[in-house]
């Protein structure tokens, strides 16, 4: 399926949830938000299948330094 990954296009290989997603260009879930559409997404919900066609998300992936 064909979404916007971060303001680019991205087609998705997956089953339609975000830990696929995840899976797919390597973020780890434990330090990745993720808003939908607009829409924050409560990581306990990132197994379901909720992706769909010309969906636009948002990744913000955390990392630490020092």
């Amino acid at each position: 399926m064909n979404i916007e990954l971060n303001g680019e296009p991205h087609t998705h290989q997956g089953d339609g949830s975000v830990l696929s997603l995840l899976a797919e260009i390597g973020a780890n879930k434990d330090h990745t938000a993720l808003m939908l559409n607009g829409q924050i997404v409560p990581s306990e919900t990132w197994g379901e299948p909720q992706l769909k066609e010309g969906d636009e998300l948002e990744l913000m992936v955390f990392v630490g330094g020092g």
